[in-house]
């Protein structure tokens, strides 16, 4: 480890905080700080580093010619800034599952829990910044997760009738008949305050039903620890209960921890994949695609739940012989889609901002083809309220533009506490307006989790810490990795081994020599900077160059321009 390094592994606690009011870090969020005040002794050293753990599975053969997949496992150290954090070079490769873990989890993680609760107790280290030895301790602070990777990690089944990991049992989703899938619909009425209306309401939500339960109780680390310790196994596999009082597959190394119970916050939900599933339910909805939520079979489970005539299937009747879906209020109509597509036809973003959705446009097909959980961030943060307003009703563009306004201020890259509370307020009442709107079978466990995103912001700090962008990245890397096919794990160990070798070297290179660690400019790279005063900085354009024969007057309009506005030129002009 460099000085330079060594010295930013502090920056979580002597760091400069531009707006102290805001959150731009994990230590600046509840459970950082929480955790400091369990063991304040450890938390005094700013060396001592608090590291998260992600994973997710791939397939190393490519188009899925294999059920073959493989599970590499990051840790990541927090205590760095946090430009600096999520790079690459410090996105660690620290075990590599073969195979999916499945309820064994627990088992391939064992390794990495002894070495974190030896960590726990010190290791002996040297501080290149100060030129000193010290007892640096290790500990884990969270983890992240897509959401089948979450419950795999946490050891709670994330399918069935209880699918949340962080409401448990206390929240238990409805079956529907006819789109054969638990749905969340009208379970977040009993987060909204005792006396808010919603609660009362018996036509728009399930028909004649309202709710009187409290808000329900989210278990503290000690509880989740007491009851995974009090689970009782089953002879043939599983625990007694299954299904019934708990989703528990298995007991999870992590509780072996010493401090388990001072995590305020052990799991994050992926920001970046929820945003990703509802931004695509919503999209495929809106534009009426083949995955459309609103299709025949939501329809009937409609007519059950709701009391919306309007929308419910119409039997057959005179020349029709069929059942007829009769429109919605929120479903784009043809010349409208058609209109939708031709404007994101157009779409100019700036460079580096977006993917071209444009490439993807298809007019025939009025689809939009290869859109990818960035396209969808895009698109529900800024492009989703100018897209649909004037083609849907005032109160369903509303609506839409709340949720959008709700993620774009959920990933900002700096964050008020006080927004965070506020959204926490705002999140229940959000997805029961939706709940108004949208059928049943719309709602999944991932537009449940909107309940919850807020707070995980509150105890844990911005997303940008917390999502699976830099994990995803790290798994194509990880994949290119695998040159030999009959030893998936063992050539991408020795792949990584080199380059993590190759890492640590080029940081003693010079700084003006080309490197991992020291790249060639995106732009302008090899060309001269200039010193006259009308072209500062370095010359040339963004993008590739075209050929462009002048007419005499351009050419005699650009000298003009040149000579009156050069100011090193003036002199010669007097």
């Amino acid at each position: 480890m460099t000085e330079e390094t060594a010295k930013q592994m502090t920056w979580h606690k002597n760091g400069k905080r531009y707006n102290p009011d805001k959150m731009v870090h994990p230590s600046d969020a509840e459970a950082w700080q929480y955790f400091n005040d369990r063991h304040p002794e450890k938390a005094a050293e700013a060396r001592n580093v608090r590291v998260a753990f992600a994973t997710d599975g791939f397939n190393p053969y490519g188009l899925m010619s294999s059920p073959y997949t493989c599970w590499p496992v990051f840790t990541i150290p927090l205590n760095l800034p946090p430009g600096i954090a999520f790079q690459r070079q410090n996105v660690f490769l620290s075990l590599i599952i073969p195979g999916h873990p499945g309820s064994n989890m627990g088992v391939f993680m064992e390794p990495v829990i002894d070495e974190l609760i030896k960590a726990w107790g010190g290791v002996w280290t040297y501080d290149r910044a100060t030129r000193s030895s010290f007892k640096m301790y290790v500990w884990y602070h969270y983890s992240l997760h897509d959401f089948l990777a979450y419950g795999l990690f946490c050891a709670w089944c994330v399918h069935g009738k209880f699918p949340c990991p962080v409401c448990k049992k206390a929240v238990r989703f409805i079956w529907l008949k006819k789109g054969g899938k638990y749905s969340s619909f009208d379970k977040h009425r009993q987060f909204l305050p005792s006396e808010h209306p919603f609660r009362q309401d018996i036509k728009n939500f399930t028909k004649g039903v309202a709710v009187t339960d409290p808000k329900p109780h989210i278990r503290s680390g000690a509880e989740v620890h007491a009851q995974i310790d009090a689970l009782v196994p089953n002879e043939g596999g599983g625990f007694v209960g299954y299904g019934e009082e708990h989703m528990w597959t298995h007991k999870s190394g992590l509780t072996r921890l010493p401090y388990f119970d001072d995590l305020l916050l052990p799991h994050n939900i992926d920001v970046m994949h929820t945003e990703k599933n509802i931004a695509e339910a919503l999209w495929a909805t809106l534009m009426n695609t083949e995955k459309s939520k609103d299709n025949v079979k939501a329809r009937v489970d409609l007519a059950t739940l709701c009391d919306r005539k309007k929308q419910e299937m119409q039997p057959p009747s005179g020349r029709n012989k069929k059942w007829k879906k009769p429109k919605v209020d929120f479903v784009l109509k043809i010349d409208a889609r058609r209109e939708v597509l031709q404007w994101i036809k157009n779409l100019m973003f700036p460079d580096g901002y977006a993917a071209n959705l444009s490439r993807g446009v298809n007019l025939g097909t009025l689809r939009v083809n290869g859109m990818k959980s960035h396209d969808y961030h895009i698109w529900i943060e800024r492009l989703l309220p100018a897209m649909v307003r004037g083609y849907v009703p005032e109160h369903v563009w509303k609506v839409l533009a709340e949720l959008s306004y709700f993620f774009r201020l959920l990933c900002a890259k700096e964050i008020s506490r006080n927004i965070a509370m506020e959204l926490e307020k705002v999140a229940p009442v959000l997805v029961c307006k939706l709940e108004k709107i949208f059928p049943p079978g719309f709602f999944l466990p991932m537009q449940h989790l909107i309940v919850h995103l807020p707070t995980e912001v509150r105890l844990g700090g911005p997303v940008q810490f917390r999502w699976c962008f830099p994990v995803e990245r790290g798994l194509k890397t990880v994949r290119k990795k695998c040159t030999n096919k009959a030893r998936i794990e063992a050539s991408v160990a020795e792949a990584y081994l080199r380059e993590e070798v190759a890492n640590f070297t080029t940081l003693y290179y010079k700084p003006n020599l080309p490197s991992n660690q020291n790249p060639l400019p995106r732009y302008n790279a090899d060309e001269n900077e200039s010193t006259l005063g009308l072209f500062q900085g370095q010359l040339g354009s963004t993008s590739g160059s075209t050929v462009m024969i002048l007419t005499n007057k351009e050419w005699r309009s650009i000298m003009l321009y040149v000579l009156n506005n050069l100011t090193e030129v003036q002199p010669f002009i007097k």
